[in-house]
């Protein structure tokens, strides 16, 4: 059985992977490295697919499957695979829930979906997520599948932890971006609350890359000094490679994870603190209240009736600082065991493609949701344009794939020409200016998550936007 997938290697000059870089690498990486005698796995180059139909069809002809291990870009090979009148699988995924992105990979998708294409997601809630805003993937071959342990060190190799509440400081750890969406600036309120109420019993250690102004680290030390005077109650730490963070977890007594982003999908500190040892205190926000005991899980209130625009990222709502404070107090911290079960998807993930590479389909799961989740699912509602006929759907494509790939070739007249034209047609030109300043110091390619991507949509006119009702 032949499969074949890009080799996906994140920009080395990005700042920061993010979970949609790791998990490609992973896949990646288990590919290269699974010496599965039943299956021929080869590696493409996903951009030259786009612009050499000879090598597209010596690529593609042959396979029985392709994964699509390239960010929410699986729409090109849906569109290749019509084109050229091939007859390969797709095993595509979703990396990030309520996002422009992949909910125009999605919209692009519909129109050539097969019944054994098969669609990845990290957890029950995401699934739920989609079949919500696309009621026809309820029909089709979905699965909770995230080889996120491909790479995880030996547990045996993290300090052991006493349960219970030991010595002082207690160090609250955090890791991801700091973030408003991530609700980081309730994290830092929290640590004052923490010590007001038990002077210099919490310390808080942060390590990631600063996405909004009010967690500039210089910010948050002279808040935190403000309220509680001078001491070393803020560590800050700059983002480092996913190797390097196995250290951190040894240096937390608990991680605290405070986001109610509407990217949320699974959450991968939480499965990481868990193979460490680490006790989590969170919001039963996404597919927490599928990874944590529901003694850590606090109480979020989220904003209702309020318009987002999927295209950013957002706090949907507060997670309880009040419920955080209690559990952090306590004098029993419970673990979570989630780790264990993804420390099975490896195997999973190469049963699921060689189901899909024999032109199988996976076997059915059945959709498990906590309270929590269900409310926020029931919820949601989406605003799309409406589904795109085969023809539309191709005729856009074909106009995609031309931006897709002269955006990446720096220094380029072309490139120039349609950075001009995105700028003029994008109808959120600060986001633009951004994503045009920062491919100046980089490779501008397509595994800067969040940026050719979500400036296509400009092309496509794709601008869905979302709501919780009450």
């Amino acid at each position: 059985m032949r499969v074949t997938l890009h080799d996906y290697a994140t920009d080395p000059s990005l700042p920061q992977k993010d979970g949609v870089n790791l998990a490609h690498e992973n896949i990646a990486a288990l590919l290269k490295e699974s010496g599965d005698s039943g299956l021929d796995v080869s590696f493409h180059d996903f951009t030259r697919l786009l612009v050499d139909e000879d090598y597209a069809r010596r690529v593609l002809a042959e396979v029985d499957c392709v994964v699509s291990n390239v960010g929410p870009h699986a729409h090109y090979y849906f569109w290749l695979r019509q084109r050229l009148r091939l007859d390969f699988r797709i095993l595509r995924d979703v990396r990030t829930a309520i996002w422009s992105s992949y909910l125009l990979q999605e919209h692009l998708c519909r129109a050539w979906l097969r019944p054994d294409d098969v669609l990845l997601v990290a957890s029950h809630y995401t699934r739920g997520v989609y079949e919500r805003i696309f009621p026809h993937l309820a029909g089709l071959p979905t699965v909770r599948c995230y080889p996120l342990s491909v790479g995880f060190p030996a547990a045996e190799g993290f300090r052991a932890r006493d349960a219970r509440a030991g010595a002082r400081p207690r160090v609250i750890g955090y890791i991801g971006r700091l973030s408003e969406d991530k609700n980081f600036p309730d994290l830092v309120e929290l640590l004052i609350r923490l010590n007001r109420a038990d002077p210099g019993g919490y310390r808080l250690r942060a390590c990631g890359d600063v996405h909004s102004p009010s967690c500039d680290p210089a910010l948050v030390r002279q808040r935190i000094a403000a309220e509680l005077g001078d001491g070393d109650w803020f560590e800050y730490l700059p983002a480092r490679p996913n190797s390097g963070v196995w250290e951190l977890y040894d240096r937390f007594d608990v991680l605290v994870f405070p986001s109610t982003s509407n990217l949320e999908t699974l959450g991968r500190v939480l499965v990481e603190a868990s193979h460490a040892g680490v006790p989590i205190v969170c919001g039963e926000h996404a597919a927490a209240p599928e990874l944590v005991p529901a003694g850590a899980l606090c109480r979020v209130h989220y904003a209702q009736r309020r318009d987002y625009s999927a295209h950013f990222d957002h706090s949907l709502g507060r997670v309880s600082l009040d419920d955080m404070q209690r559990v952090l107090a306590g004098a029993i911290l419970e673990r979570s065991t989630c780790h264990l079960e993804y420390l099975t998807h490896p195997d999973k993930f190469m049963r699921i493609l060689r189901a899909c590479a024999a032109g199988g389909r996976p076997e059915p799961e059945p959709l498990e949701l906590a309270p929590a989740q269900r409310a926020f699912i029931g919820a949601l509602a989406v605003d799309l344009p409406a589904p795109l006929e085969a023809r539309a759907a191709d005729a856009l494509l074909a106009r995609l794939a031309r931006w897709f790939v002269s955006l990446q070739r720096q220094g380029t007249p072309e490139r120039e020409g349609l950075i001009a034209r995105l700028s003029e047609m994008s109808q959120h030109p600060e986001r633009t200016s951004r994503f045009v300043r920062k491919t100046l110091g980089t490779s501008a390619d397509f595994t800067d998550v969040g940026g050719i991507d979500i400036e296509l949509c400009h092309v496509a006119g794709f601008y869905p936007s979302f709501r919780l009702q009450a």
